[in-house]
C-alpha cells in the first residue's frame, strides 16, 4: 500500500557546490560521509528475490524524510549534504562529491524541481520498493515527476541517485512519453493509445565497468504501484514497453517510473522518471 504526503516547509542547509567532470564507463572511490550500503539482489517485474538476513526495510516515514532532507540540500545546492545520503553504491557511481555536484545539471533533480516538491503544491508518496529492504519515494507536482530508490542493508539508510554521465551518447531515454534522454526531459503527454516505452542503447565499448547498464530485468511503477513491464529487444538496444491499461492516464500528473540493477549482484540501482498525464481535451 503507498500513501501520499504533502511535505511541510523545511529548514534548508548551507553549502556550496564544486564541480568536475563524470566520465562515461569509469568509476570512482566515494569520499567519507556515503551511507554504506551492502549489495543488494537483482529484481524484475516477475521475480522477487529473497530477503537477505540483514536488510530491514525501512518505515514509510524514514524513508519520506530522508527524500526530504536530499531534497533540502539539493535546493540549497548543498551538494555535498546530498551527497552523505546516498548508498555506497550509487556514491561509487557518482564518483567523489565533486562529480556528484556536476552531474546534477545531467539527470539529478534540479534545485528548483526540489523547492517544487517539498513547497505546498508538492506530493510525496511512499511505496514498496522492487527488493527486500528497499522503498520507493515518488514526488509530483504540476508537470513535474520525480523518484529515487530507498534502501536499507547492514542497518545502514540511503537513497539511489547517481545521474547519468555527461559525456557521450545518452544511454537510455523515454519514447512514451516522448520525454527523451534523462537530461533533457521534455514534459509531453503520453499517447494513451500506446504502451508507454523507454529504450536502452547497446553500451560502447569502455575499460571498467559500466554506470548506467544494459538491463534485461526491469521494474515499472506508475506513481508506486508496480505494474507490467516487458523486454523487447533490436539492433543496439532494449526496448521496454509498459502496458497503462492497469493503471489508466489521466489529465492529472503522475510519475512514471522503473527501477533496474545496472548489474546483477552489484547492487548497484538506478531510477528514471518520466510525468505521465494525458493531453487536455480538446
Amino acid at each position: 500500500m503507498s500513501r501520499s504526503i504533502s511535505p511541510p516547509p523545511l529548514t534548508f542547509l548551507g553549502g556550496t557546490a564544486l564541480a568536475a567532470i563524470l566520465f562515461a564507463g569509469c568509476t570512482a572511490e566515494p569520499e567519507a560521509g556515503a551511507a554504506a550500503t551492502s549489495t543488494a539482489s537483482p529484481a524484475s517485474s516477475a521475480t522477487t528475490a529473497a530477503p537477505s538476513p540483514d536488510s530491514q526495510t525501512p518505515a514509510d516515514d524514514v524513508a519520506l524524510s530522508l527524500v526530504q532532507d536530499y531534497l533540502a540540500a539539493i535546493q540549497s545546492e548543498s551538494y555535498g549534504d546530498a551527497y552523505a545520503l546516498l548508498t555506497q553504491e550509487s556514491a561509487t557511481l557518482a564518483g567523489s562529491a565533486e562529480q556528484f555536484a556536476e552531474s546534477a545539471s545531467s539527470g539529478l533533480v534540479r534545485p528548483d524541481e526540489a523547492a517544487g516538491y517539498l513547497g505546498d503544491e508538492g506530493s510525496l508518496s511512499v511505496g514498496e520498493g522492487p527488493v527486500p529492504g528497499s522503498v520507493l519515494v515518488t514526488a509530483v507536482r504540476d508537470r513535474a515527476a520525480d523518484a529515487w530508490l530507498v534502501r536499507s542493508t547492514g542497518g545502514s539508510v540511503g537513497i539511489d541517485d547517481a545521474g547519468v554521465p555527461p559525456t557521450g551518447a545518452n544511454p537510455y531515454e523515454w519514447v512514451n512519453p516522448a520525454s527523451g534522454p534523462e537530461d533533457v526531459r521534455d514534459v509531453v503527454p503520453v499517447a494513451d493509445a500506446e504502451p508507454a516505452a523507454i529504450f536502452f542503447r547497446t553500451p560502447e565499448d569502455a575499460e571498467g565497468p559500466g554506470l548506467v547498464g544494459y538491463p534485461d530485468q526491469l521494474t515499472a511503477y506508475v506513481g508506486t504501484v508496480e505494474v507490467p513491464a516487458s523486454m523487447a529487444a533490436a539492433e543496439n538496444q532494449r526496448s521496454w514497453s509498459i502496458p497503462l491499461d492497469a493503471a489508466p492516464p489521466s489529465a492529472q500528473t503522475q510519475a512514471l517510473t522503473v527501477v533496474w540493477e545496472v548489474a546483477p549482484g552489484s547492487g548497484q540501482w538506478r531510477t528514471s522518471t518520466t510525468p505521465l498525464f494525458l493531453a487536455p481535451a480538446s
